[in-house]
Parts: structure tokens; C-alpha cells; sequence
């Protein structure tokens, strides 16, 4: 594959061919009205474009035998500390999912995911709990690419967007009924947005713009609109809420903007194409991966500077998550098969995971002990057992 030919999003275009970007999504945008034909692990789902379906399945994810997995000593507020995070992961089980799994998410409170999946016109809902099965939530609006939760898990939120950025909305999912109850209409290209820690306002960036929206979410109304460099793709949200980090993936920077003002406070020139951002779990690094130059940019949240970069973590790294404990993160390499494991401190690729053809997410349960990675091209989501021993 030509990487700078415009491709489906999943497979991620390296450079706009002109002065403004433009996407050509090669999905079956599915319209309501229109049958939806899901297939799952276990069988095939024919599903009206209304309302919901089942279909028995094996559980995606859950306890294994691994050493581990020995339950961890219980902290001062009950809660379990997350698992130390291995340096080499096991690769677990991949499960049929859709038809182009694109995004997968993990609920706040790690018993479900939900993965976005724009050519089943979808959004499939995976249990991390006893033999429940797949729930499959039909988009009427369009097909969906991203999916974030609200902070206490009550709710999703849906970027929807089509061939020539058409269809683009924000739509709301009740989690508890899975059901959409709004759909926003937002600008072309809706990416992955994130919320205040409180959940009352949504940050959305916008693939095919060159601005931030705030939106209300009990509402669903515009509250600010703030100007920042070309093609804001995500967006992380310190815990205090004060401060958003917005990579810009045909601008190479990442703006910092003071949300509580909606200002542009700086931008940080990082690597070629940053794409996906993540915020370390104690809050004191904010790491970027980009999708061009093939590395991860780290920078430190009090000096807004870059402070190492790592090299080849893969090709075409397109998402990073951190885990739990903060001592690896895991870079998706969409156009190489692989996941990479990093140790965060020395910046050294411990691990390159095959999992599957075109991995586009990679989502960490809470408590640190499994992922889940989304592969676009063959409809699967792979199970990675990120606390076996190594």
C-alpha cells in the first residue's frame, strides 16, 4: 500500500494531496431503513436498522490462569490496584467482530466495550463479564468511527462521519438501554473527543476542520468554538479539567489549550502526522504518536516540551494507551499487524504483539490486566493479556 494515497480511515491517508485534507472513506455507510448484516463470533446477525440484536458468543475477555491474575491486596478504599503491567504481554484470542471494527472503547468501569464499526453501520457492544452476549447497536445517522464514554459510564458518545465527510454527527448512546437519544449535527470529520472530568461539556476535534467545539451534554448545544492549527484529530483532558492536549495531524504540533478559558495557551512541535494522544495515569506526561514519522513523542506537562522521543515503534502507529500502572504504553501499528509494548521510563520497545491485520485502537481494561485491540481489515478484536509475566 501506497501510504500516501488516500484509504479507508482505518488505514490511515499520510498527507492531504492538496491545500485543504481531504478523506475518502471506503465504507457501506448504512442507512436507516437499510438491513444491517453483522458478523460475530458464533454465527451472523441479520439486524433491522432499528432497535437492537443479540447474538450469542463466546466472553471476549475475562480471568485466565496466568500468575498474574492472583487478585492484588486491596487498597485503603477497597479498590483493587491495577495490575503490573508486563514488558511482554501474551497475545490472547481474536474474535470475530463486525465487519471493520475501527474503534474499540472499555467502559469506565471495565464491564463492557464498545466498538465502532463504520461498514456494518454500528456500534457493538462487548461484555468483560460471564457469557453475556454481543449486543449490536444499529447508527442510523451514519458510520460510526469513534466512540468515548462519559466519565461514570452512562453514556457514549459517537463520531459519525461518511465518504467526503458527510452524515457528520455527534450522537449520544444511553449505555444502560442502548439506545440513541440525541444526535448532534458538528462539523466535518468529528475525531475523538473526550469530556470534562465531570462529564458536562464534550471537546470535539474535527479531522477535516481547523477548530475545537464544546459542546453541552445535557443539551447538545455549542457552547464555545476554539480556533487551533489544522486538522485537530484528539484531544486528552487533564484530571483538574484545566488543560486539553490536541494533536494536529497535518499541522505537526499538538496545541494546549486552557479550557477553562478556551484559549490557545502554546503549541509543541512533535513528529510527522501526530494522531492519538494519552495523558500518563499520574498525570506528569502526555505521549503522541505519529502516524508518519513512525515514533511516539513524549512531553512533560509542566514545561509543555518534548523530553525524549521513541523511535520505530512500528509502522503507521495510529493510537496509544497507557496502562494502569504507568510503566508501559501500547502504541497500535495499523499498517505493520503489530502493537507495540514500551516501557514508559527508558523509552525502549519491549514488545511487538501480532495481532491481526490493520489494529487501528488498543483499549486497557481498568484494573490493567487484559486490552483489547480493534483490526480494521480482517473484523476482528484481539485479546492481549497485558499483565502475563515478562
Amino acid at each position: 500500500m501506497n501510504r500516501n494515497d488516500p484509504v479507508v480511515h482505518g488505514r490511515h491517508r499520510r498527507r492531504p494531496s492538496g491545500s485543504q485534507a481531504a478523506l475518502t472513506v471506503v465504507v457501506l455507510a448504512v442507512l436507516a431503513g437499510v438491513l444491517v448484516v453483522v458478523v460475530l463470533a458464533g454465527g451472523r446477525v441479520d439486524m433491522p436498522s432499528e432497535g437492537r440484536a443479540e447474538a450469542s458468543a463466546p466472553r471476549p475477555v475475562g480471568e485466565s490462569s496466568s500468575r498474574a491474575h492472583q487478585h492484588a491486596p486491596a487498597t485503603s478504599t477497597g479498590t483493587p490496584p491495577p495490575a503490573a503491567s508486563g514488558a511482554s504481554p501474551a497475545v490472547g484470542t481474536a474474535m470475530t467482530v463486525g465487519r471493520a471494527p475501527h474503534h474499540v472503547a472499555v467502559s469506565p468501569d471495565g464491564t463492557f466495550a464498545y466498538v465502532a464499526d463504520p461498514a456494518a453501520g454500528a456500534v457493538i457492544r462487548l461484555s468483560t463479564r460471564a457469557d453475556e452476549p454481543m449486543v449490536v447497536i444499529p447508527i442510523p445517522h451514519g458510520p460510526p468511527q469513534m466512540v468515548t464514554f462519559a466519565p461514570d459510564g452512562s453514556r457514549a458518545y459517537v463520531s459519525i462521519y461518511g465518504d467526503d465527510f458527510t452524515g457528520n454527527h455527534v450522537v449520544f448512546l444511553d449505555t444502560r438501554t442502548e439506545t440513541v437519544v440525541k444526535a448532534v449535527p458538528v462539523g466535518r470529520g468529528p475525531y475523538a473527543a473526550a469530556t470534562t472530568p465531570d462529564g458536562r461539556l464534550l471537546y470535539v476535534p474535527y479531522y477535516d476542520e481547523d477548530y475545537l467545539d464544546v459542546i453541552d451534554t445535557g443539551s447538545g448545544d455549542l457552547v464555545a468554538r476554539i480556533p487551533t492549527a489544522p486538522s485537530p484529530h484528539w484531544i486528552a483532558v487533564t484530571a483538574d479539567g484545566r488543560t486539553g492536549y490536541v494533536t494536529n495531524h497535518f499541522s505537526d504540533v499538538v496545541t494546549v489549550v486552557d479550557l477553562r478559558n478556551n484559549v490557545v495557551v502554546t503549541t509543541i512541535p512533535v513528529g510527522d502526522g501526530p494522531h492519538s494522544i494519552e495523558l500518563s495515569p499520574d498525570g506528569t506526561r502526555v505521549s503522541v504518536v505519529n502516524y508518519i514519522s513512525d515514533d511516539v513523542s513524549v512531553i512533560d506537562t509542566a514545561t509543555n516540551r518534548v523530553v525524549s522521543t521513541v523511535p520505530e515503534v512500528g509502522a503507521g502507529p495510529q493510537d496509544i494507551t497507557y496502562a494502569p500502572d504507568g510503566r508501559h504504553f501500547y502504541t497500535a501499528n495499523v499498517d505493520e499487524g503489530t502493537v507495540a509494548v514500551v516501557d514508559a521510563e527508558s523509552g525502549v520497545v519491549t514488545a511487538r504483539l501480532a495481532t491481526g491485520d490493520s489494529p487501528t485502537s488498543v483499549s486497557v481494561l481498568p484494573d490493567g490486566r487484559q486490552a483489547l485491540v480493534s483490526n480494521f481489515e480482517d473484523g476482528t478484536v484481539r485479546l492481549i493479556d497485558t499483565a502475563a509475566a515478562g
